[in-house]
């Protein structure tokens, strides 16, 4: 039986492990203007590394061609730092500043995702929901043996095996390729529409088999937003805005504006050498990626969606999705594809910043650049926005500036050290013992306490019966793993205690109560 148990939790591990002329001396002046830094007053360290930044981005938006950067750190629930430089439009000589508006672009995967979660929460949808319940238009081919229909979660977690984009979008990829290597001589062509989607669905096969590897879609993720603005009734713009922005306190994001906030937003630059002049770039029309890059946002609001990430399940207000929600959407979904460098969760990528494992997204539209990253265990996040991508020679100069500005705030910071053997005593079990269902009845898992561990058993499989670890109070681990990867993911209710565990992505709820609890 031992045999048994440790072949299967070989198994699991290796299954869950899963984008006008030289700006010159005009720019340079403009470099920090109406940004603001705030210091934190308790730590010496912190303020230091906070102090040097501005220095430290100057130069690096000198050498990168970059035509303005607006910047915010977050620590915790708060800003520590938030600063813009060089020029939002460079023929105006307009600065940027903390309340200049960029486009998300693929950063918009992230809110989608968002919704997807919610929606969940609430009971419209279910993480396995088929697509085509929603899309009935859905029925793409496939090579591939014994395929399922495809799920609201392959989608999110682009593990669908779904191509990158719909085949009619080729014209969009075509002509921002032609507008590079031209020098802006040649048209942009913007998406196509919602509809124009749909109809090309007859045309689309599976590129991957599902569920294995990740394979980034923008066009899963259009499909995404399609099908959940259905499922809640509410067109998708309004449902973010609604639902996500305005509870964060986003009141400068959104995907539309009026004139006097259209005035904030960028103009956007290609600059194709370290020589080379800006080119500026038309506004595009986002069509059928409003659901995939539709969003708009100042580094400030974009920087509120990272402190969500870090709030505590016992905090009031402003909290969107439970914390064991969160945490789920920064899970792998799956084992990392050969030549990839990372996973994804639900809309977030997973990966390793210094030694810590991290969540992050980039955006790019000829023009635009945007990245943000956060280190959960650390509380640390930045968020990066640009009006230039250099598509030529620094193509991601957004995420590559987080990077080399995260080991002085690492180390400022200091690391999070866990007394595993205190957390191990310390921590209440009784919360989480009980036998939780899939839907259906399909399987039963039970958890119990003996000897001061969580056991887990899978009642239809009597050889599983694993002792479990706790990571921290919504994540477990088996206790065998030395990797430590979180396998059991729990969501509690503040009247109800815990109500679901989620295990291999499959959502089990707590047995029946007696309805006089």
């Amino acid at each position: 039986m031992k045999k048994c148990c440790l072949a299967v939790l070989g198994f699991l591990l290796i299954n869950v492990t899963i984008a006008f002329g030289d700006c010159g001396d005009a720019a340079r002046e403009a470099f920090g203007q109406k940004g603001t830094v705030e210091l934190p007053s308790s730590d010496d360290r912190l303020d230091t590394v906070i102090q040097d930044l501005p220095q430290k981005i100057e130069a690096w938006v000198e050498r990168t061609r970059h035509a303005s950067v607006s910047l915010a750190i977050v620590h915790g629930r708060e800003i520590i730092y938030s600063q813009a430089f060089g020029f939002a439009d460079l023929e105006k000589q307009i600065p940027a500043t903390k309340e200049t508006i960029y486009p998300l672009a693929s950063i918009t995967k992230v809110f989608t995702a968002t919704m997807l979660a919610q929606l969940c929460e609430k009971g419209v949808v279910d993480l396995e929901t088929p697509l085509n319940k929603y899309i009935p238009e859905y029925n793409v081919k496939s090579r591939f043996a014994a395929v399922r229909p495809t799920t609201l979660r392959q989608l999110a977690s682009h593990t669908s095996g779904l191509p990158k984009d719909a085949p009619n979008n080729f014209w969009h990829g075509y002509s921002a390729f032609g507008f590079i290597v031209t020098g802006g001589q040649a048209d942009l062509a913007d998406f196509v529409s919602k509809d124009e989607v749909l109809e090309s669905l007859e045309f689309i096969e599976l590129e991957f088999p599902p569920d294995i590897y990740s394979h980034y879609s923008n066009l899963g993720f259009q499909l995404l937003g399609m099908a959940l603005e259905k499922a809640a009734g509410v067109p998708f713009a309004e449902y973010l805005e609604t639902n996500i922005l305005q509870p964060l306190g986003m009141g400068k994001s959104g995907f539309t504006f009026d004139d006097a906030d259209s005035s904030r937003m960028t103009v956007g630059y290609v600059c194709t050498g370290p020589e080379a002049p800006f080119l500026q770039t038309p506004r595009w029309m986002p069509g059928c990626a409003l659901y995939s890059g539709g969003l708009y946002a100042t580094a400030e609001d974009l920087a509120r969606f990272v402190s969500l990430q870090f709030q505590d399940a016992t905090e009031k207000g402003g909290q969107i999705l439970s914390t064991g929600m969160l945490r789920r959407m920064r899970s792998p979904n799956s084992v990392r594809r050969p030549g990839a460098r990372d996973s994804y969760g639900l809309g977030w990528g997973v990966v390793r910043i210094a030694d810590y494992d991290a969540i992050e997204h980039n955006g790019a539209l000829v023009g635009h650049g945007a990245h943000v990253s956060a280190i959960p265990e650390l509380e640390l996040g930045i968020v990066v926005l640009s009006n230039s991508r250099n598509h030529m020679w620094s193509a991601g100069g957004c995420k590559h500036l987080a990077r080399e500005l995260y080991p002085d705030l690492i180390t400022a910071i200091g690391p999070a050290e866990a007394d595993e053997s205190v957390q191990r005593e310390t921590l209440d079990l009784s919360p989480y013992e009980g036998r939780f269902v899939l839907p259906g009845g399909y399987a039963n898992i039970e958890l119990t306490k003996a000897d001061g561990r969580l056991m887990m058993s899978i009642i239809e499989d009597p050889s599983f019966d694993q002792p479990m670890i706790p990571l921290n109070p919504y994540e477990f681990c088996f206790e065998e793993d030395p990797a430590r990867t979180p396998i059991l993911f729990f969501q509690a209710n503040d009247e109800r205690g815990v109500e679901t565990v989620s295990f291999l992505s499959y959502v089990f709820r707590r047995a029946t109560r007696d309805p006089s609890e």
